[in-house]
């Protein structure tokens, strides 16, 4: 009996000392391992250790060279996890509660970026995925480490698997003995991401807009650019992300972006929001809608969607028979022809006393009467170089005659000059969306589903008004055009069509003439025209993602696939080299200038006439009808002296 006490005191003995030597090792690895990752770190635990153990493991790393702090928990909460990329959780999965701790972080997805895991297993002869874990989705973007004592060291190792039904893989980041330390395996110290780019030809969802059912079988032909050029363009930018990620493709069509309808996302966004798909086929606009559901990785494409439109004559938005002198010129040439009839009523009336003086006898019907509206007249005829059939007879008269003609002569050329130089010019004044609700142009709209949306669901007060006015007014059938018909619309009359820019030019350049890709204009209509490329929120291969698109951009991948699929803005070379022709627009200020000329002449006119007869009605009966006669035909030069 004494015997037995003693052997199971001694077996006692020495497995705790074996059990408290190899929880000090654990310590040692646990604390050479965070050291090694030189960025901070707080550490949230699920031990079962013994009070003391805990104790000297917080001590260990608090008196590191680089401190960490460490928090012992029993249960996951949210408060815990303030910055969540300095967070590593630590588990021992021989602890009764670690399997609940690890499924209750499985719900919360909590092994993918930015959290990191040391989980310690059991002792074995040979590197082992823990039990508790096998069924668990750590998919590339997890950070999870595997301490293994096997033998006499230990075996630091990171697992993950490339997709949920795929087998699991084992990285060896180093390992760690009493003798060595930690040795860091020299693959660890490549990037993790792209450690594992390598997905084996895992297939990959990308979810693809095709508005054209023949457009997928031209994705790779590319014989008919201008029909669905963003899937086209998104397809060929996408292919050398999946060479270097060793990926297949596997593909979901759809023939819509991706709007919110009733609660619910359709298209191409709601695939990825539901994590049917991985990456948009096709780029996205960034809205605050979207945000949740997607992120946003580059900006694969060159091109936008604009408001593209010729400078339309300038008679569209000025008025030409204004603009040839300025309005400072304007008012001297006022002021002068205000001065002129003030001179030339002076003159004539000294001229008309002279000769009454001098009781002139002879035919005066061609010497200029001194009334107001007479010198008026005179003037008038001057500026517009249509000669008088009255005169002054004296030197001072003739003298300001002809300095009248001679001025308004220079006037009238410089005026006429500026006038057939203004009829060639065009206007540079539309410059935003208010300028183009307010201009003459036309206004259409490229047929394509994310347009149609856009155009119909905008709020702001002069985008919705640009639709409601220009686009889709009451009664009529809104004007959304194929592309190629709305490029012949611009090309035959002032006209502004939405589109993508990159297409666009490349239709202009088949259908244009050189002097017709002058003074080419854009305004955008949306508030963020420029498309990105987007992946599903959360998505594992998020970060392969994203340096497989920065790769392709440093290597110039993108910028091919754009000079294939798109043009840019055509240089104008022969600005001026083709005949315009006056339009009605042009004439229309002289046109409504002469309207008005007429209903004055018609009033004046009636107004003569009205007075006329009353004052043959206010006439008394009887009288002389002689001498009213004869009053009526006294020479003009007899009325003076009168």
């Amino acid at each position: 009996m004494y015997k037995c006490v003693t052997i199971f005191c001694a077996f006692f003995i020495c497995s705790s000392f074996a059990l408290l030597i190899s929880k000090e090792n654990d310590i040692k690895v646990i604390v050479d391992v965070i050291q090694s990752f030189n960025k901070p770190s707080d550490v949230i635990s699920n031990l079962c250790w013994t009070n003391t153990t805990k104790k000297k493991l917080t001590i260990s790393l608090t008196q590191a060279n680089k401190p960490r702090s460490i928090k012992f928990v029993s249960a996951l909460h949210d408060n815990d996890l303030v910055y969540p990329e300095k967070i590593i959780f630590l588990i021992d999965v021989s602890c009764k509660k670690a399997k609940e701790f690890l499924n209750e972080a499985a719900s919360r997805k909590y092994y993918g970026r930015p959290h990191r895991w040391f989980i310690i297993n059991r002792p074995a002869n040979e590197v082992r995925v823990p039990l508790e874990i096998d069924n668990m989705h750590m998919l590339p973007d997890s950070e999870v480490y595997v301490i293994q004592l096997i033998n006499n060291s230990y075996s630091i190792n990171l697992i993950y698997k490339i997709k949920p039904n795929r087998e699991w893989i084992i990285e060896n980041y180093g390992n760690w003995s009493i003798e060595n330390g930690l040795t860091i395996s020299r693959h660890a110290n490549e990037a993790l991401v792209l450690r594992r780019r390598d997905l084996a030809r895992a297939s990959i969802v990308t979810s693809m807009v095709i508005s054209d059912n023949s457009s997928f079988a031209d994705l790779e032909v590319l014989q008919y650019k201008q029909i669905d050029p963003v899937t086209k363009s998104g397809y060929h930018q996408l292919t050398p992300l999946y060479e270097f990620m060793n990926a297949s493709r596997e593909f979901i069509l759809t023939d819509q972006w991706g709007y919110r309808k009733n609660g619910t996302w359709h298209g191409m966004v709601g695939h990825l929001a539901d994590g049917t798909a991985e990456i948009a086929g096709a780029v996205l606009f960034i809205t605050k809608e979207r945000m949740p559901l997607v992120e946003y990785m580059s900006h694969p494409m060159a091109t936008s969607v604009k408001f593209l439109f010729r400078e339309p004559p300038l008679s569209y938005q000025n008025n030409l028979y204004l603009l040839p002198f300025q309005a400072s010129v304007w008012y001297c040439i006022a002021s002068f022809v205000m001065v002129l009839i003030v001179a030339m009523y002076i003159s004539a009336y000294w001229e008309a006393k002279k000769v009454a003086d001098e009781k002139h006898i002879g035919d005066d019907t061609a010497v200029l009467v001194p009334t107001i509206s007479d010198v008026t007249v005179f003037v008038m005829c001057a500026i517009s170089q249509q000669g008088s059939t009255v005169e002054l007879k004296g030197m001072l008269g003739r003298f300001m005659i002809l300095i009248i003609f001679l001025v308004f002569l220079f006037l009238y050329t410089a005026y006429s000059a500026s006038i057939v130089v203004l009829l060639q010019s065009s206007s540079n004044q539309i410059r935003t969306l208010t300028d183009l609700l307010h201009s003459k142009l036309e206004l259409g709209v490229e047929d394509t589903p994310y347009n149609r949306y856009w155009f119909m669901n905008e709020k702001e007060p002069i985008r919705r008004a640009i639709y409601e006015k220009k686009i889709a007014p009451t009664g009529s059938k809104p004007k959304f055009f194929g592309l190629t018909e709305g490029i012949l619309q611009l090309q035959k009359k002032p006209f502004a069509l939405n589109c993508n820019l990159g297409v666009a030019y490349k239709v202009m350049e088949r259908y244009f003439y050189e002097h017709e890709k002058c003074g080419l204009q854009e305004i955008s209509y949306l508030q963020n025209d420029n498309p990105w490329q987007a992946v599903r929120k959360g998505s594992p291969y998020r970060e392969i993602f994203k340096i497989g698109l920065l790769r392709n951009a440093e290597f110039g991948l993108n910028d091919r696939t754009n000079r294939i699929m798109f043009s840019k803005k055509p240089v104008c070379s022969v600005r001026g080299g083709s005949f315009v022709s006056v339009s009605l627009v042009d004439c229309y200020p002289i046109l409504l200038l002469l309207l008005y000329g007429m209903i004055l002449g018609v009033v004046l006119l009636l107004v003569e006439i009205f007075h006329h007869r009353k004052i043959l009605n206010t006439r008394p009966c009887g009288g002389d009808n002689s001498q009213r006669l004869l009053v009526d035909t006294t020479p003009r030069s007899e009325l003076s002296d009168k």
